[in-house]
C-alpha cells in the first residue's frame, strides 16, 4: 500500500469509524438539497499526516454537490499546503493553488484531478496566498511580498496566462498583500494589504489599483490598529466586506487578540467595522468571508472560536451567531444557486450546506470527509 492512500486511510487518526470508511472507499454522499437546483463542484486544499513517517502531506479536494452517488476526489501530489485557488476564466477544468507565505504555486487540472506543473517565483519573494487571471486569460496577477530585507514590500507579479512567465512587476501600494481581486471588467485590481507590525504606523488597507496603468486608484485604510487586512468578498455592485485578524505581534492570550469584519460601499466610500458583542468571541482570526448577494447578508468564519457568523452589510449588523456548533470552521462560500452557504470545518474536513435565509443546517448535505482543510473552499461550475 503506498504511504500516499495510507496517509489518506488514517486522515482522521481521531475517528475509527471515519477511518474505517476511508478504508473502504466509501463516502456518506451529499444529498441534492433540490432535485433542479445547480449547486456546483467544490474544491479546496488541505493536509495530513504520512502516518510512516509524520511528515506532512497535502491535498485538494473536489466535490461534486449536484451528483447525489459522487465522492471525493483529490490530488495527491501538492507539496505545499494550499491557500488559494484561482480558476481560469475561459477553462473551469484550469485553476491555480497558491500557497500562504511560500514558495508553493501549481497549476492544476480539475476533471483529471492532477497537477500540471509547478510556478516559480523569484528568490526574495513568496507568494502570500492569492491571485487573479485577466478576463481573457492572457495574464495572472498575484500577490507576492520581498521578505528578504525585511521590508514586507507588497508586489504584483505580472505572468503569462498560459506559460506562467514573469513578465513583470508593479507595487500593490502597502505592505503583506494577501487578497486580490480583479473588478470593473478587468480594469481595476483590489488587494487587501495586511501593513506591519503592532507598534508600527503601517496600517492595513485595501488598495484599488488599475491593472493597466498600474497606479493606486483608491486607499481604503482599516481604521483599527489592531487589525490587519485579510480576506475580501465583493458583491457585483462593488460592495465590500473585509476580514480581519490581529495585527502581527498582539499576544494570543491578549483581549485584544480578536479578528472582526469590516463593510466598504464605494458609493459612499466608507469603511464600517463592525462593533457588536460577538467580537469577544472571534477569537484569533476572522478567516474566511462570503456575500450572498439576494439578501447581501455576509457569512464569516472564526475557526480559534469556533464560530460563524452572519451580517447584514448595509447595516453592518449581526443577523445570526452560530457558536460552537462547527468546530473549527475555516472555508465558506455559496452554492452556484445562491441557496446555500458551503461551510467546512473542523480538522476531520467535514462539509455541509447551511440554508441562506434560515441558516440552518440540511443535514441531508452533511459530508463526513471532504478532504477540504484550509482557509477557503470554492464552489464552481463544472465542465
Amino acid at each position: 500500500m503506498s504511504p500516499v492512500y495510507e496517509a489518506r486511510r488514517k486522515f482522521l487518526l481521531d475517528s475509527t469509524a471515519a477511518a474505517s470508511g476511508l478504508i473502504l472507499g466509501s463516502f456518506c454522499s451529499i444529498g441534492r438539497a433540490d432535485s433542479t437546483a445547480h449547486l456546483g463542484r467544490v474544491v479546496g486544499p488541505g493536509k495530513g499526516k504520512n502516518p510512516t513517517n509524520g511528515d506532512d502531506l497535502y491535498f485538494i479536494g473536489i466535490y461534486d454537490l449536484d451528483d447525489a452517488d459522487g465522492k471525493v476526489r483529490t490530488i495527491n501530489n501538492i507539496d505545499f499546503f494550499g491557500h488559494g485557488i484561482t480558476l481560469h476564466p475561459l477553462d473551469a477544468r484550469r485553476a491555480v493553488v497558491f500557497e500562504k507565505h511560500g514558495k508553493g504555486c501549481c497549476e492544476i487540472d480539475l476533471n483529471e484531478a492532477r497537477m500540471i506543473r509547478r510556478i516559480e517565483t523569484t528568490a526574495e519573494r513568496q507568494f502570500y496566498g492569492h491571485g487573479a487571471f485577466s478576463p481573457d486569460g492572457q495574464l495572472l496577477y498575484a500577490a507576492e511580498t520581498v521578505v528578504t530585507d525585511g521590508s514586507m514590500r507588497g508586489v504584483v507579479a505580472v505572468r503569462d496566462g498560459k506559460s506562467f512567465e514573469l513578465l513583470g512587476d508593479f507595487p500593490s501600494y502597502g505592505l503583506a498583500p494577501h487578497d486580490c481581486h480583479l473588478i470593473d471588467d478587468g480594469e481595476t485590481l483590489v488587494f487587501s494589504n495586511g501593513g506591519g507590525s503592532i507598534g508600527t504606523k503601517d496600517y492595513a488597507s485595501v488598495t484599488y489599483v488599475g491593472a493597466k496603468d498600474r497606479k493606486l486608484k483608491r486607499r481604503v485604510s482599516v481604521s483599527d490598529p489592531g487589525l490587519n487586512a485579510g480576506h475580501i468578498a465583493i458583491s457585483s455592485s462593488g460592495k465590500l466586506a473585509l476580514v480581519s485578524a490581529p495585527r502581527d505581534g498582539i499576544k494570543k492570550q491578549s483581549i485584544d487578540w480578536r479578528g472582526n469584519i469590516s463593510f466598504y460601499d464605494p458609493q459612499k466610500d466608507q469603511l464600517r467595522v463592525a462593533n457588536a458583542p460577538i467580537r469577544s468571541k472571534m477569537v484569533g482570526e476572522t478567516l474566511s468571508v462570503a456575500i450572498h448577494e439576494p439578501s447581501m447578508v455576509v457569512g464569516a468564519t472564526n475557526p480559534t472560536g469556533d464560530l460563524v457568523t452572519f451580517w447584514d452589510f448595509d447595516t453592518g449588523e449581526l443577523v445570526k451567531a452560530i457558536h460552537g456548533r462547527y468546530r473549527s470552521p475555516r472555508g465558506i462560500s455559496l452554492t452556484l444557486d445562491q441557496r446555500y452557504f458551503v461551510l467546512t470545518y473542523d480538522k476531520s474536513t467535514h462539509l455541509i450546506l447551511l440554508d441562506a435565509e434560515t441558516f440552518e443546517p440540511v443535514e441531508s448535505s452533511y459530508l463526513p470527509i471532504s478532504y477540504m482543510a484550509g482557509s477557503h473552499n470554492l464552489v464552481y461550475a463544472a465542465v
